[in-house]
């Protein structure tokens, strides 16, 4: 009887310890601290590069300006703009069909054989603007300065995967003598009212655009009744476009 009364005191001494020890154990993991876990950080955005850092690290004809706040905000785009005027410049036939649509293409071939690059090299300036169609096409203008006359060439640029396309947009000439304000705005508006005016019925009417006068008779000429815009596009440093 005592040795068995002895060994239930020895069980409920060891259930105690036991209970104490997980007891304390509990008290521990209270007492601890949260272990913090840090969360992995994303890569930094890449930062769009200016427009002379671009000029400088591609190595572009220092005839071609593109001022800041005219150009895309995107990389790709102001890369794509600037290694294509390069190319046209300096007549790079292979750059400049890869960028080309197909039937530009068919158009380069004959621009190089009837002397594309004489006449580039006759360029003294090539001032670029971007902006966008009615229908939110994106667009460049580039105003080529030769000697004292302007001429200007509006282009599509169209974003497909990894590759830009330009596409030529009619440009009629002497259009540098008609345009203010936002050119790119302002030509698709001046467009519009070309195309107006030529569904109007009456036989005789003519209508202008760029400084032409095209007439019923199919006549084209110097429409004198139009003043000119004294605003012609000015070298970098003037305001825009020399406005």
């Amino acid at each position: 009887m005592n040795q068995t009364k002895c060994v239930l005191t020895a069980m409920v001494l060891l259930a105690v310890s036991m209970l104490g020890l997980g007891c304390g154990a509990d008290e521990e993991k209270k007492t601890q601290a949260p272990v913090a876990q840090t969360r992995p950080t994303a890569p930094p955005k890449p930062t769009t590069r200016t427009v002379d850092q671009l000029t400088s690290a591609l190595s572009i004809d220092d005839r071609i300006y593109l001022d800041e706040e005219e150009a895309p905000r995107k990389e790709k785009q102001r890369i794509a703009i600037l290694n294509f005027f390069n190319a046209m410049l300096l007549t790079d036939e292979g750059t400049l069909k890869s960028m080309l649509s197909y039937g530009d293409q068919l158009e380069l071939e004959a621009m190089i054989e009837s002397g594309l690059s004489t006449s580039m090299d006759a360029v003294s300036l090539i001032e670029l603007t971007t902006g966008d169609s009615p229908e939110g096409r994106m667009c460049v203008m580039a105003i080529y300065e030769i000697g004292m006359q302007y001429q200007v060439q509006l282009w599509y640029l169209d974003e497909s995967g990894s590759g830009i396309t330009f596409s030529a947009v009619s440009t009629p000439p002497n259009l540098v003598n008609k345009l203010s304000g936002n050119w790119i705005q302002n030509y698709f508006e001046l467009k519009l009212k070309q195309a107006e005016i030529a569904q109007q019925p009456d036989a005789e009417t003519s209508y202008t655009l760029a400084g032409e006068l095209t007439s019923s008779d199919g006549k084209v000429g110097s429409d004198e009744s139009q003043p000119n815009n004294p605003g012609s596009p000015g070298r970098p440093g003037r305001g825009p476009f020399g406005q």
